[in-house]
C-alpha cells in the first residue's frame, strides 16, 4: 500500500496544479464577441492540462485497483 500512498500525495499536487492551470487559462472571449488568437492558445493550454491530469489519473486508478485486490486476497488467506 506504500505505492498508493506515494501516488496519492503526487496526485493531490498534480490535480491541484492542473485545476489551477485550467482555471487560469479559461478563454475570456465568447462566441458573440469572437475568439482572439490568445483565447485559442488558452483553450489549447487548458486541454493540455486536462490531458495531463487524465494521463496521471488513469494509471493511479489502475494501481489502486490492483493494490486493493491484492490486499483483499492477502486478508482472505
Amino acid at each position: 500500500m506504500n505505492t498508493v500512498k506515494v501516488m496519492s500525495i503526487i496526485s493531490i499536487v498534480i490535480f491541484s496544479l492542473c485545476l489551477l492551470a485550467i482555471l487560469a487559462f479559461i478563454p475570456l472571449g465568447t462566441v458573440i464577441t469572437g475568439y482572439s488568437a490568445e483565447d485559442i492558445y488558452n483553450a489549447e493550454a487548458t486541454m493540455g492540462f486536462g490531458i495531463l491530469s487524465v494521463l496521471w489519473g488513469l494509471p493511479y486508478a489502475i494501481t489502486c485497483l490492483v493494490q486493493s485486490k491484492k490486499s483483499i486476497e492477502d486478508n482472505q488467506n
